[in-house]
């Protein structure tokens, strides 16, 4: 299992029991996550380079769970701060993806037709391929294939309506309730 896969699966499992924490998991290593996997190998005794061995902990002791509510209860405050920072880094990545459009419509007079291009080639193999699924028979050899076709499409679908239809407002939500919080504690 991946680095990324580990942290995912670490961050559904925190989440279950201390929210905040699991969310502060969701981000890039460096940042927020890095942050709140040392807060969690330290409370279970492991080493924060190790992230499989926090995620076996997890997994095999029921007490490691309690442990992850003790750490968030414990350290409310800060962990409200890494899922700030956290949600504030997403946001900042939604802002600067528009920004680059708004910059490319001042530099050259109109909007970047590639950008749309390219959003509605997705839309329409997204629904194209779905579409074709139903009506078509897929031969078994290429079920792997067109699986992996699929995947890949819906991820990019979920970007497109993601980025052109309010991403950052709900990312903007999500990170007033969190300051909202942190400035209740």
């Amino acid at each position: 299992m991946k680095a990324e896969e580990i942290l995912k699966t670490l961050g559904s499992i925190v989440e279950t029991v201390a929210p905040a924490l699991g969310l502060a998991l969701g981000g890039p290593v460096g940042g927020a996550a890095g942050a709140a996997l040392a807060l969690i190998a330290g409370k279970l005794g492991c080493d924060p380079a190790k992230p499989e061995d926090i995620l076996q902990k997890l997994t095999t002791d029921p007490a490691a769970l309690m442990k992850m509510k003790e750490l968030e209860l414990g350290n409310s405050l800060e962990i409200h701060k890494l899922a700030l920072q956290q949600a504030q880094a997403q946001l900042a990545d939604v802002q600067s993806a528009r920004q680059r459009e708004v910059e490319v419509v001042k530099a050259t007079g109109k909007k970047d037709r590639n950008l749309y291009a390219l959003a509605w080639l997705i839309t329409l193999g997204f629904f194209s391929l779905t579409g074709a699924m139903y009506f078509a028979k897929i031969p078994t050899e290429s079920i792997g294939p067109l699986n992996q076709l699929i995947g890949a499409l819906v991820l990019a679908f979920g970007g497109i309506v993601g980025y052109f239809f309010g991403s950052s407002a709900g990312s903007a939500a999500k990170t007033q309730a969190l300051v909202d919080m942190a400035r209740s504690q």
